[in-house]
């Protein structure tokens, strides 16, 4: 004789309509074991639960005892659960695995049936269909909480920021780290260099010691540091109090890529002052280091032929420099130019001048600031209560839709990919004091942020600055 479990729900809306009250599901099931000879063990009640989820005594205490029955018995499926992932949840991963069948009166649902089985695959098609349902839901929220300004929460909040109500809130010790990440950065210390100096001063933040060049790597890279909120394509300006200047941000950005441009992934593994930093006045291939003896000189690939795929026309004749007089004239350059303070202005007005953007651009981006403002008024009316959360998300909707208009429409302008002038000059100035009494490994850090290349042609040797 077969051993049953009777379950029985009912939510607050159905206890009174007719087929669903548990006196009436109850006569029904009993009905059911008898007409096939079924031995009902137990029965569980959940009266005036959701079948959204399974956080209900009755359900859970089935659970624990399911060992003890052949057959779990509902009147209809819905009874069991109105989650199709639960549903299959309960069928696949506790009934079945203790050779426990299921059977619905309603829907003649019965696992130990062929028909049963296949409904179970019907039901994972379902379930996985619900859970997508989520997804989508779970990201329409997040969304809409970004153009709120409000940070989307989650596991990890950047380091120089706290998580309060949604937004984020500087953190003076840890923004006191982020400041002196790019401030080092930018006036030419390594990822790692930067690391060592972080754990010799002692600092920590709440994800623990600086262990990795990593962790510093990442916060050279976030843009939430410059006060922008970005989730997905929604990108909200000045949601957030700002630890750097969009500038420092950038400036950060030009170093990375030159660095990355010369040495890919190994950058500062070189050991050699000007390696990755010369190139042929004449056929445009790299010039590199080699040793033969005691002597050291920097050959082009093409000459040398050492490399085939670095190698730009194999009848290049420029020269060979030996290093012992290559260096101390690039140092001169060098020299020349951290002393020159009117060179540096001359330089920075020629970039200027090639930069040029159009009226209407800055027009719409006066627009779209203005547009960024309102929204941060509407959010302050908001948190004082001054304003009801439909209007509210009706206004930034139109805001936000008008900025996003705005933001397509923007004419292509060209990228200004130089620093700014105040910045440059403390850059220079940072490696003017340092220059003479550096090592060679901090030296080619400090060319590594003020020079895009070196460009030897015959005897003439012209350094392409990185600004």
């Amino acid at each position: 004789m077969k051993r049953v479990f009777l379950y029985i729900r009912v939510s607050t809306q159905e206890q009174a309509q007719e087929g669903y009250s548990v006196g009436e599901q109850k006569e029904r099931l009993v009905a059911y074991c008898k007409a096939h000879d079924w031995l009902i063990v137990e029965i569980y009640v959940d009266p005036g639960y959701s079948g959204s989820n399974l956080n209900r005594p009755g359900i859970q205490k089935l659970i624990v005892d399911i060992k003890g029955c052949d057959i779990v018995l509902v009147y209809k499926l819905d009874r069991l659960s109105r989650s199709q992932r639960d549903t299959l949840y309960l069928i696949e991963d506790v009934f079945l695995p203790n050779n426990a069948d299921f059977v619905s009166v309603q829907e003649s649902f019965d696992t130990s049936t062929p028909f049963g089985k296949a409904m179970i695959g019907l039901l994972a098609v379902f379930a996985q269909l619900e859970r997508e349902q989520i997804k989508e839901r779970t990201k329409m929220g997040r969304v809409a909480r970004a153009k709120l300004g409000l940070h989307h929460g989650g596991g990890y909040i950047p380091i120089g920021y706290n998580y309060e109500n949604g937004k984020l809130v500087v953190n003076p010790y840890e923004a006191e780290q982020v400041r002196k990440i790019y401030e080092w950065y930018i006036a030419g210390e390594s990822l790692s260099g930067i690391t060592k100096r972080l754990n010799k001063a002692g600092y920590a933040n709440r994800y623990g010691s600086w262990k990795s060049w990593s962790s510093v790597r990442n916060v050279l890279g976030n843009k939430t540091y410059t006060g922008q909120l970005h989730f997905g394509e929604v990108i909200v300006e000045n949601a957030h109090e700002a630890i750097i200047s969009r500038e420092q941000f950038n400036m950060a950005q030009i170093i990375h890529a030159k660095r990355k441009e010369k040495y890919g992934t190994t950058a500062f593994k070189s050991k050699y002052l000007l390696t990755g930093m010369l190139f042929c006045g004449y056929c445009g291939a790299r010039y590199y280091k080699r040793i033969t003896g005691k002597y050291s000189y920097y050959t082009c690939y093409s000459r040398s032929k050492q490399i085939r795929k670095m190698v730009k026309d194999p009848n290049c004749k420029n020269r060979n420099w030996k290093a012992e007089e290559l260096e101390p004239l690039v140092e001169k350059k060098v020299r020349e130019f951290l002393r020159s303070p009117l060179m540096t202005e001359e330089l920075m007005a020629v970039r200027k001048s090639e930069v040029s953007i159009p009226v209407k651009n800055i027009e719409i981006e006066k627009r779209v600031r203005e547009i960024d403002r309102q929204i941060n008024k509407l959010m302050e009316l908001y948190q004082r209560d001054d304003i009801p959360t439909e209007i509210l998300g009706e206004n930034i909707n139109k805001l936000y839709n008008e900025k996003t208009a705005l933001q397509a429409s923007l004419e292509p302008v060209p990228v200004d990919n130089t620093m700014t002038f105040d910045l440059v000059q403390e850059l220079i100035a940072n490696a003017a004091q340092i220059w003479d009494f550096a090592d060679e490994e901090q030296k080619r850090r400090i060319l590594q942020s003020l020079v895009r290349r070196i460009v030897l042609t015959g005897n003439d040797i012209k350094i392409e600055w990185a600004f």
